[in-house]
């Protein structure tokens, strides 16, 4: 994984909005993690589900598409893949900064 920090520019009238948003999801990281530990497929589901949609509407495309490809991995059964990709997911809001743009 990279340091680099990931721009995202969004209205500025949704900056404080999606620095929410973004800070709520790594609030949730270690909740994601321990549900991938036990296996419990349906709260992970669920999580990919719903960050594809939010993520998109504050303009975070990368989030809603890892969060997609999350969903996908879990509804195969794949939880090597769903792995991966929750962490990539979690490496992508970690390095992200909002600006207005």
């Amino acid at each position: 994984m990279s340091n680099e920090i990931l721009i995202v520019a969004v209205d500025e009238d949704i900056v404080d909005l999606a620095e929410r948003f973004l800070n709520h999801r790594l609030e949730q990281v270690q909740h994601w993690r321990e549900a991938l530990a036990v296996r419990n497929i349906e709260v992970l589901r669920r999580l990919g589900h719903d960050l594809k949609g939010t993520a998109g509407a504050f303009g975070f495309q990368a989030v809603s598409d890892l969060a997609s490809e999350l969903e996908k991995a879990l509804v195969r059964g794949d939880l090597v893949e769903a792995e991966d990709t929750l962490e990539r997911l979690i490496d992508y809001l970690d390095r992200t900064a909002v600006v207005p743009g």
